[in-house]
């Protein structure tokens, strides 16, 4: 008995600490030309302390089965169901759990990669990868600092770091970096890496050797970044 109790509460202990915000995926039911492709059953989106993020099936999960049914989390980008149906996930940002099971309780969890900003992330998409075959797609409210502790500013302090001015012209400046060990890099357009500092120690960048244009900045701390548009006039 005693071995029960501290084996629950060990369980209970992890997702308190690793499974910070959780939200239910709805909306299912979108496959009208092969219904039995549908989606049923308990389907939750989790966001972790561990920069990982968790997709879980309930025990009342249930979809037909298929040869290469494919799991993703992507950002709709404001597409409608009717046209994310015609799409294929992997031309929109995504995150890929691989094959799913078809029925059962079942757990999926990734890592967020340092590009992807998981607050545009609204819908979990289910496809199959050999055919090209839609299958399902259900939706949930994106997760902000508003609905979850894990994007609180507090609890991501990348959030209060900030360049300026821009458009900009021969430097910019780095703010709130004081006692962070931050990292910067700036691409152009054409995704070359112009610029690295793997420890951000001065809070004016010099760019003015940079060539007049549009240039992403992207700013990471622990494990955590953001990418923000740059333009040098």
């Amino acid at each position: 008995m005693k071995t029960l109790l501290l084996t629950a509460f060990l369980s209970f202990t992890f997702l308190q600490i690793n499974a910070q915000c959780s939200e239910n995926v709805s909306n299912f039911g979108n496959n009208t030309s092969t219904p039995s492709y549908n989606i049923s059953g308990d389907v939750t989106v989790t966001l972790n302390t561990n920069n990982t993020v968790t997709i879980n099936f309930g025990n009342n999960f249930s979809t037909a089965s298929g040869p290469d049914v494919r799991l993703y989390l992507i950002n709709s980008e404001g597409k409608s169901i009717a046209e994310l149906k015609t799409v294929n996930p992997n031309d929109l940002e995504n995150i890929s759990f691989g094959l799913i099971g078809f029925s059962g309780a079942q757990s999926y969890t990734e890592t967020i990669p340092n590009s992807v900003d998981i607050t545009k992330y609204d819908t979990v998409f289910f496809y199959c990868l050999q055919f090209t075959a839609f299958w399902d797609v259900g939706t949930f409210t994106p997760f902000s600092g508003a609905n979850c502790s894990v994007l609180s500013t507090d609890t991501l302090p990348i959030n209060t770091i900030e360049f300026y001015p821009n458009p900009a012209k021969n430097q910019i400046q780095i703010s709130n970096t004081k006692g962070l060990s931050a990292e910067i890099r700036i691409f152009n357009v054409l995704g070359k890496q112009v610029f690295h500092q793997s420890k951000i120690t001065k809070e004016t960048i010099d760019i003015s050797s940079f060539h007049k244009g549009i240039y992403l900045v992207k700013i990471a701390i622990d494990g955590k970044s953001k990418t923000q548009k740059l333009v040098i006039e």
